[in-house]
């Protein structure tokens, strides 16, 4: 894999095109509209929390949840 990486790297057209990648995903609207998903989540977690609804035995489930379900169904709105 590390090979592959590094082939790849050497290219200057995939190099700039993985740069670019990281500036838009760094971009400061992203960032924003993920950030308040964070905040969101957690509010929900400490209400649930509070209610006993959820637990610590809960996080991985949610943190799986959050990074596959949540974030790419941010993306997907219009």
């Amino acid at each position: 894999m590390l090979i592959i990486i590094a082939l790849l790297w050497c290219k200057k057209d995939i190099r700039d095109s993985f740069y670019q990648l990281i500036k838009t995903f760094f971009h400061k609207q992203i960032l924003t509209v993920l950030g308040f998903a964070v905040v969101w989540t957690s509010i929900c977690i400490v209400l649930f929390y509070e209610i006993g609804v959820w637990s610590t035995d809960n996080l991985k489930t949610t943190l799986v949840w959050v990074i596959t379900y949540a974030f790419v169904t941010i993306f997907e709105t219009h």
